[in-house]
């Protein structure tokens, strides 16, 4: 049986963090499932509809990625509908541990099949967040690093769009 595991996050935008995890992850699993959440608590520059292509754009070279979704709801809940027990998840720092480790907790009481697998960040990105990489786009520094050229273009072209206060 193949084995099929899920790659949540809300990629707002996608970076080479990201990758880095995906690209470990494919050489493990059968297939993945990039699951993009639209979590309407979290404030995204890009819609849902542009993270799914724009993840689409920066993976379309591996090869058993099996899809790229977006997703409301739990996560366990999804997990299920995909039929598949394994999430995995990139633990950049101590914080984003104890954070996952909580959220590995809660998803497998609501979906008693489902484990976490956690990758490290390799050490040559493991500094790098959406976050850090939207906030330093806004003020036109260099994102080049971070990002695939197709992201990062799209980045540079929303900050464009967006009226500055």
């Amino acid at each position: 049986m193949k084995k099929i595991a899920i790659y949540p996050g809300t990629f707002d935008p996608i970076t080479y963090g990201h990758l880095d995890v995906i690209t470990r992850a494919t050489k493990i699993f059968d297939n993945i499932i990039i699951a993009i959440s639209n979590n309407v608590h979290k404030k995204t520059i890009f819609n849902l509809k542009e993270r799914i292509k724009l993840t689409k754009l920066a993976t379309f070279h591996l090869k058993n990625i099996k899809k790229v979704i977006g997703f409301n709801g739990l996560l366990a809940n999804l997990a299920k509908r995909e039929k598949s027990n394994i999430l995995i998840r990139g633990v950049r720092t101590i914080f984003d541990f104890d954070y996952e480790i909580k959220l590995a907790a809660i998803n497998k009481q609501i979906y008693p099949d489902l484990d976490s697998i956690f990758f490290l960040s390799s050490k040559e990105v493991s500094f790098i967040s959406s976050s850090f990489v939207k906030e330093i786009a806004k003020y036109q520094g260099n994102i080049k690093p971070y990002l695939p050229k197709e992201i990062h273009f799209a980045l540079i072209k929303k900050f464009k769009d967006i009226p500055q206060k």
